[in-house]
């Protein structure tokens, strides 16, 4: 599966989850920002900046992110975006914040992380 096919919903999660987490640090770092670059360029510029916007509409605060999130059912979706928001935040030291929402997340999907040394 490729970003390109994740639904309209599935999109809205992978963006407001990525600017979520991006977000949380001080400052974006160049990793970071190359990753979201990858995203947008994906999904399109214009099409990642108008789904950007209405997280911010419609997510005023983590409560509503968790709650629209958790109506998402598509497993393969869930673990592509999963995946895809966990690789932009990695690059980085996961801050608390990121790990909290990133490991509440695993669970309310069922995703089991496993690192390979």
């Amino acid at each position: 599966m490729e970003l390109t096919d994740l639904s309209h919903d599935e999109r809205l999660a992978l963006v407001a989850l990525i600017e979520t987490v991006v977000a949380s640090d001080a400052a974006v770092s160049d990793d970071e920002a190359a990753h979201v670059a990858r995203i947008a360029a994906a999904l399109g510029d214009d099409n990642y900046r108008a789904l950007a916007d209405e997280a911010d509409e419609r997510f005023g605060d983590e409560a509503a992110l968790k709650t629209f999130l958790s109506a998402l059912l598509r497993p393969e979706a869930r673990e592509l975006v999963y995946c895809t928001v966990l690789d932009a935040a990695l690059p980085d030291l996961i801050d608390r914040h990121e790990s909290s929402l990133l490991g509440w997340l695993a669970t309310e999907w069922g995703i089991t992380v496993q690192f390979e040394a």
